[in-house]
């Protein structure tokens, strides 16, 4: 089966959009699904592409990671969301208000949840399906093992999937620089090897220049937020400077 291509379209009965594939220097990208975003990446990101989205709080890196994981899941790719800030149940219904609604996609085995968050409030809490709880954020090996599992599962169902990270900021402040870029470094390598395109989301304001620039060097590319704009590095199909966004209910909308 072509990389791509729908495999649960008849199971889950739903119509879905097939993602295109334009060449951009040598390199098969893959739409993310937001047009506009897609529009200044030159058509979309490698399929093993590690993505940083560096801004400060409650810029728009939260709602673009959601959109990410959801039109990934409406083009039925998979998706996996590892959450260190947030509960996976806070985070749902943060999705609802934009209309996203998961689910379906929680039955039809789309996607995977980490949850390294609530265990700390409730530490009876038990894996359940597709939900996995980490004791905390600290919990690195733990986190690092569940990802493996996840990619694992996903990996029978798709040659590709999607990752989305929220967020590094607490593994550095738990960890320091040395041990969170290792982490990092090994679940980056754990995506590129399971075909998963990723988003990791870094807290600007948090941390010291070196910790920023450790967390790049580690990656394919990097979105930087800054007020109402954002710029892309790292990406040789993507529009340079500066562009202008907002986030919308309907999720975030970029101009060229």
């Amino acid at each position: 089966m072509a990389i791509g291509q729908p495999m649960f379209g008849r199971q889950m009965g739903q119509p879905m959009r097939q993602p295109q594939m334009p060449q951009a220097q040598g390199e098969m990208l893959y739409p993310i699904g937001i047009p506009s975003l897609d529009a200044i990446l030159g058509g979309g990101l490698p399929q093993t592409c590690n993505l940083l989205l560096y801004g400060e709080p409650m810029c728009g890196k939260k709602p673009l990671l959601m959109q990410f994981v959801y039109e990934g899941l409406r083009m039925n790719i998979p998706g996996i969301f590892v959450l260190t800030d947030y509960g996976y149940e806070d985070w749902k219904r943060m999705m609802y208000a934009s209309g996203w609604l998961l689910e379906y996609f929680e039955r039809s085995n789309l996607i995977e949840v980490i949850d390294c968050y609530s265990k700390q409030y409730d530490p009876h809490l038990q894996d359940a399906g597709f939900l996995s709880y980490v004791d905390s954020p600290s919990a690195l090996s733990q986190i690092s093992l569940c990802i493996t599992r996840s990619q694992e599962r996903l990996a029978a169902y798709s040659p590709m999937h999607r990752l989305a990270f929220h967020s590094l900021s607490t593994i550095i402040e738990d960890a320091g620089t040395q041990i969170a870029s290792d982490f990092v470094q090994t679940i980056a390598g754990k995506c590129r090897h399971h075909g998963a395109m990723a988003m990791f989301a870094l807290e600007k304001g948090m941390h010291d220049q070196k910790d920023v620039s450790a967390m790049e060097h580690l990656m394919d590319g990097a979105m930087e937020f800054d007020e109402n704009r954002i710029s892309i590095r790292g990406l040789l199909a993507a529009s340079r400077g500066w562009h202008n966004f907002e986030v919308t209910q309907q999720g975030i909308i970029i101009g060229r």
